[in-house]
């Protein structure tokens, strides 16, 4: 007797059908964020702390403003002044510790610190 394996077709349209849709995650979930990250030698990184039940974080969206010291003003002067957007994509589920890495554009290497914050947080609910 042979019988033949599952097509591989099915479990590929199944999971593709469980796919949630990503929404944006309400002010009480990014607040139970935990986010340590900082600047240095051309990458934004650190860790990141998702502290809630319930939801499952995606993406996040980050604006960044250059700072610039009095110094590094002479040595750059076509550095960049604007606050710019930046999307960190992850796969971080609930109550979980996951790493932030983000390379810096070119005309930002050179920037030695940014103010931050983390303006819109994507993911899912789960059950």
């Amino acid at each position: 007797m042979t019988s033949e394996p599952p097509a591989a077709v099915d479990c590929c349209q199944q999971s593709d059908a469980q796919q949630p849709d990503l929404i944006e995650l309400p002010a009480g979930a990014i607040q139970q964020l935990k986010i340590d990250a900082g600047f240095g030698w051309g990458i934004f990184s650190g860790t990141i702390y998702n502290g809630n039940d319930h939801y499952y974080v995606t993406q996040l969206i980050v604006s960044m403003t250059p700072i610039h010291d009095h110094h590094q003003m002479h040595m750059h002067e076509n550095m960049s002044h604007e606050t710019k957007q930046h999307q960190i994509n992850l796969e971080l589920p609930p109550v979980t510790k996951g790493a932030l890495s983000m390379a810096l554009t070119d005309d930002d290497v050179h920037v030695h610190d940014f103010k931050w914050e983390v303006i819109k947080v994507m993911g899912y609910q789960v059950p």
